[in-house]
């Protein structure tokens, strides 16, 4: 019978284990937080428009997206699909073959994402988004009135 804790005995010894439990929680803690400080890399390189030089259809696509926004800003998700299309012969039998522009519309919002283009929505018009180059906004400087804020990048 002496062998049995009392029961200040377990109350400090589950009090131990509860402050070893925090203490590895704390690291685990510390260490998400130094993952997520990783500073982003660096853009040391020039971005090239290319579609002739490019092998992947995701790239040619890509670089077909910026050439027509270029040529014509403030387009649709459905006129930049419908141009590619138009435009070139790989991507037409693409979707000749697959009927499909799921592919098309991920690699829209991907540049979107990456901030390669642009996208605007018109006051009033809620259901359609409207995509334009970053060297196009000052184009359209005087009929913006509200921004997307800088906290956002």
């Amino acid at each position: 019978m002496s062998e049995q804790n009392s029961p200040n005995q377990l109350n400090s010894n589950l009090g131990e284990t509860k402050k070893e439990e925090s203490k590895v929680e704390e690291k685990k803690v510390e260490k998400k937080k130094v993952i997520s400080k990783k500073s982003k890399e660096k853009e040391d390189a020039y971005v090239l428009v290319m579609p002739e030089k490019v092998r992947s259809l995701n790239t040619k696509i890509a670089n077909r997206i910026v050439e027509i926004l270029r040529e014509e800003p403030l387009l649709s998700e459905k006129e930049i699909i419908l141009k590619l299309i138009a435009r070139d012969n790989e991507i037409k039998d693409y979707f000749a073959k697959t009927h499909d522009i799921s592919y098309i519309r991920y690699i829209i919002w991907s540049l979107v994402k990456k901030k390669v283009i642009l996208k605007a929505k018109i006051l009033g018009d809620d259901k359609h988004v409207y995509f334009f180059l970053p060297e196009q906004i000052e184009n359209f400087k005087e009929k913006i009135i509200r921004a997307p804020s800088k906290s956002s990048e």
